[in-house]
């Protein structure tokens, strides 16, 4: 392995299998590595994906933009994270979203191609990859399942609940950074910025939140809201 051999140790594809066997998977997968400038395009929204990406440090967004240019993020990736495997395993050949570099960033690629046929390499380390790429498709319906949860919600504050208490049930945690600021989280749900923000100030007011910047804790849940956070009483 090399010097992201600690965020290699953490990636999905390659939970299960000990340093060695990752050393051998990556050996025969390949190792392209390259670096991208904070706002650099990484997939471009119709281009063809062939490979996964693997995020060795920094962060990228996925974004899509509709026909007047406004943009709606998909997701926000830090190292270890995956990206372009369900695009790459559905052989799509125009991508609906592109990918951008939201800090400098350093990405692993992998052919998609290479992780199907590498049997005849090793049967254990193959089948299991196999197996975690899987589980890896199956996470992202969820997580997809999730924000359209958030999405379905009518209102703003409603929005606003629903994906604040994901994140918290995530960290399992009261008080937690969410990966957006203000700009991004509006993005990210379909909200209009300016009346999000007037919004979290209303639910502060309400004892429903409390924040600072990207840093939120959870308040007290009223009757009204209750269901937002699957509960039956507040």
């Amino acid at each position: 392995m090399d010097k992201y051999s600690r965020i290699l140790k953490k990636v999905e594809l390659f939970e299960g299998l000990s340093d060695d066997e990752t050393g051998k998977a990556l050996e025969y997968l390949g190792k392209n590595n390259m670096k991208f400038r904070k706002g650099a395009i990484i997939i471009n929204a119709g281009e063809a994906v062939y490979n996964i990406g693997i995020v060795l440090n920094g962060s990228v967004q996925i974004m899509k933009e509709d026909f007047d240019g406004a943009r709606s993020i998909i997701a926000q990736l830090y190292p270890s994270a995956i990206f372009g495997e369900a695009l790459a395993a559905a052989g799509v050949k125009k991508s609906p979203v592109a990918v951008f570099a939201s800090s400098n960033c350093e990405i692993l690629f992998i052919p998609f191609s290479k992780i199907i046929n590498m049997r005849g390499k090793s049967g254990k380390i193959h089948s299991k990859i196999i197996s975690n790429m899987l589980k890896i498709l199956a996470g992202k319906n969820i997580f997809l399942n999730n924000k359209i949860e958030h999405l379905s919600k009518r209102s703003i504050r409603e929005k606003l609940l629903s994906y604040l208490k994901e994140e918290s049930r995530r960290y399992n945690l009261k008080e937690f950074t969410i990966p957006f600021n203000r700009n991004e989280l509006a993005d990210y749900l379909f909200l209009d910025r300016s009346a999000m923000s007037r919004e979290l100030g209303k639910m502060r007011d309400d004892g429903l939140i409390e924040f600072d910047k990207s840093r939120f804790k959870l308040g007290r849940v009223h009757t009204k809201y209750a269901h937002v956070f699957g509960q039956n009483k507040p």
